[in-house]
């Protein structure tokens, strides 16, 4: 009797924690993505003075940048760099690529 029981202690232990891990294996793939990407509403402007002394040396990585002059970079190096050029002409609409109209 008190092999069974830890047996079954055992199973309804496994079947709980095979239950956790299968509904943390359906949730992280929904959060995981908003969490490493900036959100597409957000305004907050990038910290273009770093690339005050280097512009356009920038790196080939991919997260899109809408300028208010509906012009996307295709980061936050061409981003700034351009509108460190342009002296400030516009400014940051969203992070994301620019809707095409």
């Amino acid at each position: 009797m008190h092999v069974s029981l830890v047996l079954s202690d055992k199973m309804s232990f496994s079947s709980s924690l095979l239950t956790i891990i299968f509904i943390t294996a359906l949730l992280c793939p929904l959060y995981s993505g908003a969490l490493l990407t900036p959100q597409r509403h957000s305004r907050e402007e990038p910290d273009c003075d770093r690339y005050i002394g280097r512009l356009y040396s920038c790196t080939r990585e991919l997260r899109p940048v809408c300028g208010t002059n509906e012009q996307t970079y295709s980061n936050r190096c061409l981003f700034c760099s351009a509108m460190l050029e342009s002296d400030g002409a516009f400014g940051l609409k969203h992070y994301g690529p620019c809707e095409s109209s």
